[in-house]
């Protein structure tokens, strides 16, 4: 084969769909009820109450994901040389530092939750809705946080189906749940937006329940003693937070610049928030190819790396690439024709909202090529621990670029459209493009990790 194929061995791709299959699955199972959370409060006059409760729970997501992504960039490559004994110590890791993030976030919301809420909304009713979501769903963080850490060690070891079929039954008791608690079936209270909260809540805790059980039934290699668990010595702990702490820091800038998006889209008015929300909703649904693109590159370049098989690695990128050409076009050719039949399922307020959330919908098929192509580039110079060039090229060209773009169009320039200011603010995503490709053939991402470690 050539050296600078873009095809890879048969062996690559059988190897690959294992590990993307399960993972994009058990993505669009979370991201399924996730859209079916927004229809069914649709019918019930909630969609942009809990559109605003749910940026709260997005940004414990970003915080978790650098918390889990700094420490999977380590636990991939224990993996890749066998250190059983690094494995455990990283998953004792996992679950105390998700346990903080879940307790801040938790905190947050039942203390500052009105303040924090008014920052996305100045109207008072829209408010108080998101309150009374969010004060009953804040409880589900420590569930969600906890199965994150498992669902993360899984993929560092390469064993990605077992999140899936949790993950299915989780899925299936939330979408039971809140068609029971939403519209009060089968005898029980019709609570509204709190019944799906109340739903998300029972949903995660069984599901957390289920991942506790298998992995000690099933004797899974990270588990341990607690002192083996808990045995983190300065010199194992030092080199990971010099990688987790930008990476966190990177994934909160970008959520509050994410944020600053919203806020910006909020200034065209409420109609255009909420299309914005329903067509995101709708467009995450295929998006889960991109995110499972990303924990494959992450998971096979992290063994690579690990084993200090550096061309391998940068052959592997390689790779992926007609990959995400092919699930690009075919992705963006799903959500143009998806677009008219996913919005007519909600229930929108008028025909000119309905509209306009379409064209949103077919925007977003556009935006998805480079995010596809955006999330292999950037999970590489992730998994290499690049990480203050990944800062740069994450959250960096947000603030710098995107931001300014967004809030300079609407006050400026006097944009006065949704499809218009969107448009104009992908012109971040393809800068990010250009420098991320830049990086990836520098080289300079490729690194072996496990030997910062004791």
């Amino acid at each position: 084969m050539k050296q600078h194929s873009l095809l890879a061995p048969p062996e690559f791709y059988k190897k690959a769909c294992r590990i993307v299959l399960p993972i994009c699955f058990q993505q669009l199972l979370n991201q399924g009820a996730g859209f079916l959370d927004t229809l069914m409060v649709s019918y019930v006059g909630y969609v942009s109450a809990v559109a605003v409760a749910g940026d709260l729970s997005n940004l414990l997501f970003l915080f978790g994901f650098g918390i889990n992504s700094g420490i999977s960039v380590y636990a991939t490559q224990f993996y890749g040389i066998r250190d059983w004994k690094n494995l455990k110590r990283s998953f004792g890791l996992f679950m105390m530092l998700n346990f903080f993030a879940a307790l801040l976030f938790f905190l947050l919301a039942q203390i500052g939750c009105t303040t924090l809420l008014s920052f996305y909304s100045k109207d008072t009713s829209l408010v108080s809705m998101a309150w009374e979501y969010l004060q009953v769903s804040c409880y589900s963080f420590f569930f969600v946080s906890l199965t994150n850490a498992f669902s993360f060690m899984y993929r560092c070891i390469q064993k990605t189906v077992v999140p899936m079929v949790i993950g299915i039954c989780v899925n299936v008791i939330n979408a039971v749940g809140n068609y029971l608690l939403i519209f009060g079936k089968l005898g029980l209270p019709e609570l509204g937006a709190r019944g799906a909260a109340l739903s998300t809540v029972i949903a995660t805790g069984l599901g957390l329940a289920a991942h506790i059980i298998y992995a000690i039934v099933t004797h899974q290699p990270f588990l341990g003693t607690w002192r083996e668990m808990a045995n983190w010595p300065f010199s194992f702990i030092r080199p990971m937070l010099r990688r987790m702490l930008p990476i966190m820091a990177n994934e909160m800038l970008f959520g509050f610049g994410d944020t600053m998006y919203i806020k910006a889209f909020a200034l065209l008015g409420s109609t255009a928030l909420e299309s914005y929300k329903v067509a995101y909703s709708i467009h995450m649904i295929p998006y889960v190819v991109a995110i499972g693109m990303g924990n494959a590159c992450t998971i096979l370049l992290g063994e690579c790396l690990g084993r200090k098989e550096l061309q391998r690695a940068k052959d592997t990128v390689r790779w992926l690439l007609p990959i995400s050409a092919v699930a690009s076009v075919v992705l963006s050719a799903f959500l143009l024709l998806l677009a008219r039949p996913a919005v007519n399922l909600f229930s929108l307020s008028s025909q000119e909202l309905a509209q306009s959330t379409i064209l949103m919908v077919r925007l977003f098929s556009l935006r998805i090529v480079s995010r596809l192509f955006n999330v292999v580039f950037l999970f590489a110079i992730r998994a290499g621990g690049d990480t203050g060039y990944l800062m740069f090229l994450d959250c960096g060209l947000v603030w710098l670029l995107g931001i300014p773009i967004a809030f300079g169009s609407v006050l400026l320039l006097g944009v006065s459209t949704l499809p218009a200011l969107f448009l104009l603010v992908q012109i971040e995503q393809l800068v990010r493009l250009l420098l991320a490709i830049r990086r990836y053939r520098s080289g300079i991402w490729l690194r072996n990790l496990t030997d910062e470690v004791d």
